[in-house]
């Protein structure tokens, strides 16, 4: 479980989705926009720059894909799309240059990061199945338990990390390709209302560190 508690360092409370509100809390690397399918006619505006929330030693060679909503730290390099859905959430892909976008089983590298704000039914199914009351007071019990093999660390009540060892195919948006994937799974509940995000970050053992940069700061920002 060390790789995965590397990720539990920073835990410091995010403060803002859209990244031309981010104040300057740490080192600034460029964004790059990713193409966006929209559901609702919105006006898309990105920033030059963002800063990388939980402050690490170096983000040398490290961009932040975009798709004016999100911010996902990864490798410079990396193609990437994003969609803004009708109820109000997002998705952002990351993936190889010339590759395609990843599913949950792709076997390619690739990092993701999806939240869900409105829709109940996708809220309840990223949760789980590390939120199971949760998931079950939404309406959507989940339907199957941790895969085995699968590392857990609950750092939180409210946050789960995970990781998938290369070969299978588990949690990890995408998993079960020849690398590791690490993520996490986040809920907030206020009052009536409630959200989930969840973030995968694929890249080879080697890149262990961009991935502890890119979840530590989905945790900053979103968490």
């Amino acid at each position: 479980m060390k790789a995965l508690r590397l990720l539990c360092v920073v835990l410091a409370v995010g403060l803002a989705a859209a990244p031309a509100a981010l104040a300057s809390a740490g080192p600034t690397v460029p964004v790059v926009r990713c193409a966006t399918m929209l559901g609702i006619k919105h006006h898309l505006s990105w920033p030059s720059s963002v800063a990388v929330l939980h402050s690490p030693a170096s983000v040398r060679g490290l961009v932040a894909y975009s798709n004016s909503q999100l911010v996902l730290i990864g490798p410079a390099g990396m193609d990437c799309s994003g969609v803004i859905a009708v109820d109000g959430g997002s998705d952002l892909f990351v993936w190889q240059k010339g590759g395609r976008r990843p599913g949950q089983a792709t076997h390619e590298a690739a990092l993701t990061l999806m939240i869900d704000t409105a829709c109940i039914g996708c809220e309840a199914s990223d949760s789980c199945p590390f939120f199971t009351a949760f998931a079950k007071k939404l309406g959507f019990p989940c339907t199957s338990g941790v895969p085995a093999g699968e590392q857990v660390d609950r750092a939180s009540s409210d946050l789960v990390l995970f990781e998938d060892p290369p070969g299978l195919y588990g949690s990890g948006w995408p998993s079960g390709g020849s690398d590791p994937a690490n993520g996490l799974v986040g809920i907030q509940t206020s009052g009536r209302n409630s959200s989930v995000y969840r973030s995968t970050c694929t890249l080879p053992q080697s890149q262990h560190a961009v991935c502890t940069v890119s979840l530590n700061d989905v945790i900053s920002r979103y968490g």
